[in-house]
């Protein structure tokens, strides 16, 4: 349902737009007030999972959602869609670890874990390209509305379905410290970092919004540290980070995230605004690699215990910079069967072998009364890496387009390569993260014993995926006018980019 909604609201927005009389500058927020507050909250829902009750958080962020969902689809002004998004966002912070840390606490760790891990990645990709496929239906058949009325079904099936869960264990009479301090200043100095690099992507990181926002949000996560050592229940516990797995794999899932949401965005505008492909279409070119991702997941879910976390993401980063390298043949005219989806189907390979695989490093060693935060902890680290990464990869791409003569669809596509090269080496540089920091698997078990990897819970932006998921996080990070400012071409002084003001192109 979480990645669904991603996907399809984005689809959406032109729509809404019409409808509720948005501005170009206000259309981004129904998409980034959502990717802010969920992201800006994520640890501290998973530490009020850890502390509140995993199941007590699930049912109370899914009526929230449901309820947020309904206000959005109900929406008579644009503020007023804005703030259920922003309530959905938050409401999805609160689910997304109660969720996974649930799956994680009720399997055990090895074999059965895994393996719902691998389940857990094929019905996230299955989601994101029903989002991205549903959202130009309902759209075009009923009303944009219904791409958040949506919702409200899944979300009740959810809740009828919650009695099977595990309850909450009693914790009598123990005192709890929640860490307001620390969920505060970590908290806004997420969402001061997100708001920053999301405003460099149209201004430039020289702008003095962009400045003030990542000066606040750096003071921020100072005084977060600080308040930590300090803290008797700390909000992220120093225990944690003493552990090399947790460091690698949530170092690791950043890069990754980085890697996918380059992909995924370049190729879905060279889509779009190359080869003239509708949204839809766009949609659906990726549903190979749907798919490729879902089966891939599962094997590798399958063969991670034997194989360990560290070769499996070494192995996946390897060949999703391979396909990065791919998608260099790339050209105004292009073949989507010869060029295109080979590109897509080897980064496929390399997405679900590398998500897998990071969760699991991410959560080794951590106990059960922590999976809440690890799982909000690694979402966090997605969710900064999309952000951080697509702002440099947009700011690169256009100063390569910028700089390349003749200007014209040669120039954009020069930009799209320039971040594919990017891309690829950030793959690499993951591989070596995982194959110096994690831990060779016969240091972990016993000889003769099977090894067991405590897979992450993987939050909705993270799962198997990502290729589409991530395309969703596009819209947030990328205001719209920031895509006709550096795909402007030369030629006959016409923009590259279809679209104007009235009639505005996004990504699916």
């Amino acid at each position: 349902m979480l990645i669904l909604d991603i996907a399809i609201v984005n689809v959406a927005l032109p729509s809404m737009q019409r409808t509720l009389g948005l501005s170009a500058e206000n259309i981004q927020w129904v998409v980034g007030g959502y990717a802010l507050t969920f992201g800006g909250f994520l640890m501290l829902g998973g530490r009020l999972a850890d502390v509140v009750g995993r199941r007590r958080m699930f049912l109370t962020g899914l009526v929230l959602f449901i309820g947020a969902s309904m206000l959005g689809g109900f929406s008579q002004s644009g503020g007023m869609l804005i703030a259920a998004r922003v309530i959905q966002g938050f409401a999805g912070a609160l689910v997304s670890p109660a969720a996974l840390s649930l799956l994680t606490t009720t399997f055990k760790e090895g074999r059965e874990r895994n393996r719902a891990l691998g389940m857990w990645s094929a019905m996230a990709a299955g989601g994101a390209s029903a989002g991205l496929i549903l959202g130009g239906l309902l759209t075009q058949e009923l009303s944009w509305r219904f791409t958040l009325f949506v919702n409200v079904p899944l979300g009740l099936a959810a809740v009828l379905l919650s009695p099977v869960l595990p309850a909450d264990a009693s914790r009598g009479r123990a005192k709890v410290n929640l860490d307001i301090p620390g969920g505060v200043s970590l908290t806004g100095g997420v969402l001061a970092l997100a708001y920053g690099v999301t405003e460099a992507t149209g201004q430039g990181f020289v702008s003095a919004n962009v400045l003030i926002a990542l000066a606040l949000s750096a003071a921020l996560l100072i005084a977060f540290v600080v308040v930590e050592k300090s803290s008797s229940q700390p909000l992220l516990p120093g225990r944690m980070l003493r552990l090399g797995s947790v460091v690698a794999g949530n170092s690791v899932a950043a890069l990754v995230s980085v890697v996918m949401i380059g992909a995924v965005f370049f190729n879905s505008l060279y889509l779009q605004e190359i080869l003239g492909y509708s949204p839809i279409q766009a949609g659906l070119a990726w549903l190979p690699q749907t798919v490729l991702i879902m089966v891939v997941s599962n094997i590798g879910a399958r063969i991670a215990t034997k194989l360990g976390a560290r070769t499996l993401i070494a192995f996946g980063t390897l060949v999703l910079g391979a396909g990065m390298l791919l998608f260099l043949r790339t050209s105004p005219e292009s073949d989507y069967v010869t060029v295109l989806l080979p590109a897509m189907l080897v980064t496929g390979i390399g997405v679900g072998l590398a998500f897998v695989s990071v969760t699991m490093a991410a959560t080794s060693g951590v106990p059960d009364r922590d999976q809440g935060i690890a799982s909000g902890l690694i979402g966090t680290a997605q969710q900064v890496g999309m952000a951080v990464g697509l702002a440099i990869l947009v700011n690169i791409a256009g100063s390569v387009t910028r700089v390349s003569l003749p200007q014209g669809p040669g120039a954009v596509i020069a930009g799209y390569h320039a971040a594919f090269v990017i891309g690829a080496a950030i793959s690499f540089l993951a591989a070596i993260v995982a194959l110096i920091v994690i831990r060779r698997p016969s240091a972990l078990p016993a000889a003769g014993m099977a090894e067991t990897v405590l897979p992450r819970p993987i939050q909705p932006l993270t799962a198997a995926a990502q290729s589409q998921l991530l395309l969703a996080r596009c819209g947030p990070l990328l205001p719209p006018d920031c895509v006709e400012e550096w795909m402007a071409g030369r030629m006959d002084g016409r923009k590259v980019v279809r679209g104007s003001r009235d009639e505005r192109s996004y990504p699916a």
